[in-house]
């Protein structure tokens, strides 16, 4: 299940992992179709189940070629607004989790609603540690 493969929840309790599972949607694309943009509303955030995903920022550009990996992260950071382009790079399979999904879960279930947010301060974390490090050694 894409619950279990997202580290987001990693140790989530059942209840938990129950309504974040109930409100997401599967949702498909075809290979170049845009996901979002940057600038757009962001309302989801998205788990890969299938396929490639690139998400550029100018002419950076990320890609997540692995089942779990989670995307579109703005939806939990005000101003809730996407900061890069998400498109299909292959048929891909995603699930949209929405914002209010999560934000039920901080106000009901407190203690795992703070761990789903430890797991995404990890997750930015690394992200920003390796863009760093891809920094670093562009400018060598």
């Amino acid at each position: 299940m894409w619950m279990t493969e997202a580290g987001l929840f990693k140790g989530a309790s059942q209840r938990t992992v129950d309504k974040i599972a109930g409100e997401a949607v599967d949702e498909s694309y075809e290979q170049g179709s845009a996901i979002f943009r940057a600038g757009e509303e962001a309302n989801f955030f998205y788990v890969l189940v299938e396929g490639t995903v690139e998400l550029s920022a100018g002419t950076r550009q990320f890609t997540f070629i692995r089942p779990g990996a989670v995307f579109g992260l703005s939806a939990l950071v005000e101003p809730f607004k996407h900061n890069t382009h998400a498109l299909a790079r292959s048929a891909v399979k995603v699930v949209k989790v929405p914002r209010e999904a999560i934000e039920h879960v901080l106000k009901k279930y407190p203690e795992d609603g703070v761990l789903v947010l430890r797991h995404f301060m990890a997750m930015m974390a690394q992200r920003l540690k390796d863009a760093y490090e891809s920094d670093v050694l562009d400018e060598r």
